[in-house]
């Protein structure tokens, strides 16, 4: 596993109101679903508003997810189930996916303990400031959707790449694989922005109001899930299973 040194920062958190409005705009008539409508996606997409301040202390973040390789090592010496990726015996650098955020900080403290250093999972914060850094990026390569960068459902794959294919597609800092290909745990719940409001969405619904944000997108779902600022839960349908991580740490 590489770790990338990211400075400490400021973020322009989340989404202003013109962006929420241009990202309804410009992905609710390509949504994969036909039955999320407009106002349904806006909900969702609410959950970025208000954008706000936040500074980032230094720390280091992964440069690719975790691959099917990685994880192997782990599930040779502990009694964690077997994801759905290395069931299907996927390739050895695809990203691992269909592991839980307990089994992402079950891995997390098992490579502490071979490391010597004390690995985590990154907060919604440090993913989104090595994402977007401090200028407000829509994507980590930049601000226009290219399926030519990542791996979305519009870029016609079906299914997981290596997570170093998409060199062009990394962000400012170098972090590959940001967008698309699996969706990527956080250690952060759903909590709404400071000034925002609490968005008791069909995930609510289903999950509870407390559920663990995930961020990226996947091969599977479009676009703008894939966008920077996007924050999510873990909806148990199928389209939403691959679910994947990388790691953080702290840095002096």
């Amino acid at each position: 596993m590489e770790l990338v040194a990211i400075p400490g920062g400021v973020l322009r958190m989340g989404s202003t109101a013109a962006q929420v409005e241009a990202c309804v705009a410009t992905w609710s008539p390509r949504l994969i679903d036909p039955t999320w409508d407009v106002e349904r996606f806006r909900q969702w997409i609410l959950k970025e508003f208000p954008q706000h301040p936040v500074r980032v202390a230094r720390f280091a973040l992964a440069r690719f997810p975790v691959t099917n390789r990685e994880y192997a090592a782990f599930l040779a010496v502990t009694a964690r189930a077997l994801p759905e990726s290395l069931a299907a015996a996927e390739p050895d650098d695809h990203p691992v996916w269909g592991v839980s955020w307990d089994d992402a900080n079950a891995y997390a403290a098992w490579l502490s303990g071979r490391k010597g250093r004390v690995l985590r999972l990154p907060t919604e914060a440090e993913w989104e400031f090595a994402a977007r850094g401090d200028a407000d990026r829509e994507y980590p390569y930049g601000d226009a959707f290219d399926p030519a960068l990542c791996n979305t459902v519009e870029s016609g794959i079906g299914h997981t790449t290596p997570v170093d294919r998409y060199p062009y597609g990394a962000s400012a800092f170098g972090i590959c694989d940001l967008a698309g290909n699996v969706e990527e745990w956080t250690a952060d719940c759903y909590a709404p922005y400071p000034g925002g409001r609490f968005i008791a969405d069909d995930l609510v619904r289903l999950v509870g109001p407390e559920y663990r944000i995930l961020r990226g997108g996947s091969f599977a779902l479009g676009g703008d899930l894939a966008r920077c600022a996007r924050r999510h839960g873990r909806h148990p349908g199928a389209l939403f299973r691959f679910t994947g991580f990388r790691l953080a740490a702290d840095e002096a």
